[in-house]
Order: structure tokens, then C-alpha cells, then sequence
């Protein structure tokens, strides 16, 4: 895999739908997170005890240039448009309800991470300057498999 690929989302019942951002991920950032309840305690005398319910593997990334309707872009890759049952604002919609979907790192190989979003939660788009949407997402792998290739850079 590469952070050059052109990744594909599949989701919906028997994640029958696509979606394609088209171009490659925009800063990509992979890293692992603790689980909710983890907790460090310092004790008398400077030591330190962690609760550590374990972690699980993150990856947030911009996709960038979403247009309104389905297209194609000028390197002729499908892309997935913001509008309709099968676009962007309806993935989102059915994602924020915990419902599982898979992330392909590269849209021509057959590996692909069982996923649950992250964020947005709440809020919409960000608007590029030639008027189609860029949307940052932060998804979690639900296997605890790394994202491999995606490197954390603070």
C-alpha cells in the first residue's frame, strides 16, 4: 500500500455501496489510541499505575474536492459526489450510527479494514475555493489492525 493509492469506501447492507474520493488521501495521519477508561495514576513516591483496557487503531485524513453530484476526475477516476443515496452526506449520515463499513487502502487490491467513524460526529464540510466540499474523518479499524503505510509525523 500506498499513500499514493486511490483508496474506495464500501458501506450500506452487504456494503454494497462505493464510495470514491477519487484522488489519494490528503494528510493522512495513522496512530494508535487508548481505550475509552484508560487512566494513569501517580502514587506517592513518583511511580506511576496504568488501568490499560488496550487501544485500537486510527486513522484521520482529508478527502478533498467532493463535488455535488457524481463525476469523473481530469485523471478520468471515478469520483463520488456529495448529493444522493449513495453519496458522501448519506454515508455520513448511516456512518454515525456506529455501523460498520470498509476503508480499502488502495481501490484495486482486494485488502480492506472493517471500520466504525470516529469523527465528525456533528458539524458538515469545509468548502474548497472552487465550491466543492473537502471533509476530514477519523475512522477506527474494529480488528485493532494498524494502518499500515500511514505514517504518524508530529
Amino acid at each position: 500500500m500506498s499513500v499514493t493509492a486511490i483508496p474506495k469506501i464500501t458501506w450500506g447492507a452487504s456494503f454494497a455501496n462505493t464510495l470514491h474520493p477519487g484522488r489519494p488521501l490528503d494528510n493522512p495521519v495513522a496512530w494508535s489510541e487508548p481505550l475509552g477508561g484508560y487512566e494513569v495514576l501517580e502514587l506517592p513516591g513518583g511511580s506511576r499505575d496504568a488501568w490499560d483496557p488496550g487501544t485500537e487503531e486510527r486513522l484521520a485524513f482529508d478527502v478533498r474536492w467532493i463535488p455535488g453530484t457524481a463525476t469523473t476526475t481530469p485523471e478520468g477516476n471515478t469520483q463520488t459526489g456529495w448529493d444522493g443515496s449513495t453519496g458522501w452526506a448519506a454515508f455520513l449520515d448511516w456512518a454515525r450510527g456506529m455501523s460498520s463499513f470498509r476503508f480499502y487502502p488502495d481501490k484495486d487490491e482486494a485488502s480492506y479494514h472493517t471500520c466504525q467513524l470516529v469523527n465528525p460526529h456533528r458539524g458538515g464540510p469545509q468548502s474548497e475555493d472552487d465550491g466543492t466540499r473537502r471533509l476530514h474523518l477519523v475512522i477506527a479499524d474494529t480488528g485493532g489492525n494498524a494502518f499500515t503505510g500511514y505514517t504518524y509525523t508530529p
